[in-house]
């Protein structure tokens, strides 16, 4: 088994130390966190500061939530544009010689903006969605290095949780190109990834053609006609011609 060295002694925190979420109150959103796993931080000073990282689309912002031993339970947003950030949380020497030096932190996951049921249940699996302000796309595929991909739904689509799962010209169309992005992306590797969530794709990929491995150290043709294969397995297993083509007929005749 691997083991990381990480040569500044900073400890590897994991994902779960924290529970984090985001609160919108009127105007103002939050960032609501507490520490649910004490043991993580058992051989960090309680002076120590903790922050959360976030970033999405380019921006970043790093909160503050004061220190172990008085932390604060939450820290407004300055950047209202967030909606599903990358977050990274990040323990700081506070004081002494090595005042500044990050002491602790996890990898990157994501947090949706977004606490509604229905929209949490539109996002398990190996695909996140997000209504977010695009325009002018309707859609926008981000792959991030550590967290599954999030597709953003512009914020003028009505109900955009019951289309991108059940709306026959998103899953016929859309959704294919989506699968091509993210095995493009996968597939530039020549090894299979390291990454939980490309393992979980790969896998997904096995179902629609058992035992049918991605050629790795093929070239690029070879990439392409793998994922072409893929993505008639996709439509076929779906039916998505026919209910695209039933879709069609309906308007026609309405």
């Amino acid at each position: 088994m691997r083991k990381r060295i990480r040569l500044t002694g900073r400890k590897q925190l994991p994902r779960s130390a924290v529970e984090a979420k985001v609160v919108e109150i009127g105007s103002k959103k939050l960032v609501s966190m507490t520490i649910a796993n004490p043991q993580a931080f058992k051989k960090l000073p309680d002076t120590a500061r903790v922050k959360l990282r976030l970033f999405e689309n380019k921006f970043s912002e790093t909160l503050e939530f004061g220190t172990l031993g008085s932390m604060q339970t939450t820290a407004e947003m300055s950047n209202k544009a967030f909606s599903a950030p990358s977050c990274q949380l990040r323990v700081v020497a506070s004081e002494g010689e090595h005042r500044g030096f990050l002491l602790g932190s996890t990898d990157t996951w994501t947090m949706r903006a977004n606490n509604d049921e229905e929209e949490s249940t539109a996002n398990e699996g190996i695909l996140m969605f997000q209504p977010h302000e695009i325009a002018p796309r309707s859609w926008k595929l981000e792959i991030r290095d550590d967290d599954y991909p999030i597709v953003y739904i512009d914020k003028k689509i009505p109900d955009s949780c019951t289309w991108v799962r059940n709306d026959p010209i998103f899953i016929s169309c859309v959704l294919p190109a989506i699968i091509r992005e993210v095995f493009e992306d996968i597939l530039v590797s020549v090894t299979p990834p390291d990454q939980n969530w490309a393992k979980d794709w790969l896998g997904w990929a096995d179902t629609l053609m058992p035992g049918k491995a991605p050629p790795w150290t093929d070239g690029r043709q070879q990439k392409y006609e793998w994922i072409n294969d893929l993505l008639d397995g996709f439509c076929l297993r779906h039916g998505t011609l026919d209910m695209l083509v039933g879709k069609l007929q309906q308007e026609v005749g309405a």
